[in-house]
């Protein structure tokens, strides 16, 4: 009998050694990080390599939705993403927070007549942004789960160590996103980022502990610990989502905070994988683009419509938009959704009595130059697209045409996203790829809007896609505004 009880206890104290050892070894190995994110975006290395055209941006206070969140972690956040962002160089940053305050009060006593004269700053110099991010924090758990709720507990009784426990560690917190176009107030873009982090520990009534996570009202609470992990995994998702989300005509500023030419995207022929749901998937942002031509182009104030098939899910058939012939569908492409041509002929309207003075944009894709692979865009019904009124890209041409002329002022290529525009102003129409004017000409045969020919809707004709061979025709983005 006491050999059967020091054997039983030998085992026990083996057992207990071994578990003991693999706790350790967990430990040892250092947390555990996941995260997950509903977008894509450019890698670390790219956002670091980065030497393109900059959006203006700005990060507005988070705020606080979930329970264990306070407005001290909310607009800590918001600091940590703007200097994330300014680090991608992909960004002019602009000031939104406790800086701002400062700069006020900088502004304010240099008009108090304390500061020297001439050497004051001058009000009315500020930036201002064009695109807000405006951040929510939707769950905020430093202690989120853990193993049998409060520690699994080893199953037998060792005098010198006391009852032992092993525990996991884990923090989680998540954000929605938003993009808002300052000057329209329109959600341009929204996601929801993620991030979560686990650690694991071993306690005891011995007091042997390996890990404990700090509590605390602001972000300097959780230094060194699995939320601080889970934040900064976070944040990293964020930038790469927002980077992803910003719209390429947004990035039209140098380094200094000066307008340049927009970037084009340089995108890669889909791959002969399927596509997930119907979507296609887009390369990476590139510097470069640049436009010829003087004259920027500039919206109307009024829309008459939009449409940038935001609403739809991937897959569905968009009905903001009068299917006339041929089969589409909306895709998921370069952050964005696009209406995607599934068959040879496509042809697409929307009716409405132009005005007077208006203009009509949209972007186009094509994910390779080939012969028969082109779009249009009719002021009015389809028809020949040489016709009046109506311009006319090939994936294999160099240039555009307008009315059946070639416009040789800049060259366009298949493989970038290109934006187009057809302005009708004060007795001119005007042609604008990528932001900038290409060609102009008076309006001929006194054609002033209304119910006048070729005035009486928008429509759009994608001809010779093929996505069984990677032949691909994508428009999104479409919108007309009056002056």
């Amino acid at each position: 009998m006491r050999f059967q009880s020091w054997f039983n206890n030998l085992s026990r104290l083996l057992n207990f050694g071994l578990i003991l050892a693999l706790v350790v070894s967990l430990g040892a190995c250092g947390p555990e990080i996941s995260t997950t994110v509903q977008t894509s975006g450019p890698t670390v290395q790219q956002a670091l390599t980065y030497q393109g055209p900059r959006a203006r941006i700005a990060v507005a206070s988070f705020k606080c939705k979930a329970a264990k969140c306070n407005g001290e972690i909310g607009s800590g956040l918001a600091d940590m993403l703007s200097t994330a962002l300014f680090q991608t160089g992909r960004f002019v940053v602009l000031e939104r927070g406790e800086g701002l305050k400062a700069i006020q009060e900088e502004l304010n006593l240099g008009q108090s007549g304390y500061v020297q004269q001439g050497k004051a700053p001058q009000i009315g110099l500020l930036e201002g942004a064009d695109i807000l991010v405006i951040g929510a924090i939707t769950a905020f758990e430093p202690n989120a789960s853990g193993i049998g709720g409060g520690g699994v507990i080893i199953p037998f009784n060792v005098p010198i160590l006391g009852g032992a426990a092993i525990k996991k560690k884990e923090a989680y917190i998540a954000a929605d996103i938003r993009l808002v176009d300052v000057r329209t107030g329109r959600v341009i873009n929204a996601t929801k980022v993620e991030g979560k982090a686990s650690q694991w520990k071993v306690g005891g009534g011995a007091g042997l502990v390996l890990g404990t996570v700090a509590l605390g009202g602001g972000l300097g609470a959780y230094k060194n610990t699995p939320m601080e992990k889970a934040i900064r995994v976070m944040l990293e998702n964020a930038v790469k989502a927002i980077a992803q989300m910003v719209p390429e005509n947004y990035y039209r500023y140098s380094a200094t905070g000066q307008e340049v030419h927009p970037t084009s995207y340089n995108q890669q022929t889909p791959s002969a994988s399927p596509a997930p749901t119907g979507g296609i998937v887009g390369g990476q942002l590139t510097s470069g683009g640049i436009i010829g031509g003087g004259e920027r182009f500039v919206a109307g104030k009024k829309v008459l419509f939009q449409e940038d098939f935001s609403e739809y899910n991937i897959g569905d058939i968009p009905t903001g938009i009068h299917l006339m012939k041929g089969q589409v569908e909306v895709a998921s492409f370069s952050g964005r959704k696009w209406l995607r041509a599934l068959s040879k002929n496509v042809d697409v309207q929307a009716k409405l009595r132009l005005p007077q003075n208006f203009a009509v944009e949209w972007d186009v894709y094509f994910s390779k130059s080939v012969w028969g692979m082109a779009h249009a865009m009719f002021l009015g019904e389809p028809r020949d697209p040489n016709s009046p009124d109506v311009l006319h890209w090939a994936s294999d041409w160099e240039y555009p045409r307008w009315s059946g002329k070639e416009i040789r002022t800049t060259k366009i290529r298949a493989g970038e996203i290109h934006h187009f525009a057809v302005q009708q102003k004060n007795g001119m129409i005007k042609i604008f790829v990528d932001g900038q004017r290409i060609y102009q000409e008076p309006i001929g045969g006194g054609i002033v809007g209304g119910n006048l020919p070729n005035r009486n809707a928008i429509s759009f004709g994608l001809w010779g896609a093929n996505p069984s061979e990677h032949k691909e025709i994508l428009i999104t983005n479409i919108r007309v505004t009056a002056y």
